[in-house]
């Protein structure tokens, strides 16, 4: 191992981390995935993969919690140009479920088996809660890959000593990690549902409300969820 460069260390590393990291720990949760309905009219279906740049849309009927799908945009797209009318049904491909608590090194070996590259995330009590793609799995590997789900934007960004502009979907331990907190991360996944819970309703912009030391200022929302958040530790100024 002494011989071998940094990278490809980390590399060795995410791939042996693999059978110790679940489905849960990378997917893209459900907030954050743009459904389709099997009823939405077809021009919609078009402007939604050209709105979004996603290239996989699970699609359901009914309620999410019931894909029968996932709409591949390049299937779409061909038939753009064509006279005769597109059902949706043919040209979806079956989804693959997974339990959350999978282990990404056996799903890597089913991506492979089943030659496909989504697979949609089910709960405890089966209900959708995401959708896991290679690209993350890629990612525990290799590291961060900029693509369809995610924000060039960096989302931990230090606006000045003690004071943090971070996204709703920071994931809490990392967050903890990266800034040295101790916010409780046994019931929340994520910053906007742990500031979410500590307003106890669906907050404003600007609304502020703080736990121990530190405020926390809603900056962005994106409907009723929290987008982005200021985080002020105690003892610093940080303006709305």
């Amino acid at each position: 191992m002494e011989n071998l460069n940094f990278e490809t260390k980390d590399m060795i590393k995410g791939i042996v981390e693999l059978s110790d990291t679940t489905v849960r720990e990378v997917m893209v949760p459900r907030i954050d995935v743009v459904f389709l309905s099997i009823d939405t009219p077809v021009d919609e279906m078009v402007d939604a993969i050209v709105s979004c740049g996603h290239s996989r849309f699970p699609v359901y009927k009914e309620t999410m919690d019931n894909v029968v799908g996932v709409l591949y945009a390049k299937d779409m797209l061909k038939y753009l140009n064509r006279s005769e009318n597109v059902e949706i049904e043919k040209i979806l491909r079956r989804p693959y479920f997974v339990p959350e608590s999978k282990k990404l090194d056996s799903l890597l070996k089913e991506f492979k088996r089943r030659h496909v590259h989504i697979a949609v995330s089910v709960d405890e009590y089966g209900g959708v809660s995401g959708i896991v793609c290679m690209e993350d799995i890629i990612e525990e590997i290799v590291g961060d890959i900029q693509d369809e789900f995610d924000n060039e934007e960096e989302d931990i960004l230090k606006i000045k000593e003690n004071v943090y502009r971070c996204e709703g979907r920071v994931n809490i331990e990392d967050l903890n990690e990266q800034l040295s907190l101790d916010l409780p991360d046994s019931d929340f996944d994520t910053l906007g549902g742990f500031v979410f819970d500590l307003f106890g309703k669906i907050p404003v912009r600007y609304e502020k409300v703080s736990y121990k030391d530190i405020d926390f200022i809603v900056q962005d929302m994106d409907g009723h969820k929290i987008k982005t958040v200021k985080l002020v530790i105690k003892g610093n100024e940080g303006e709305e």
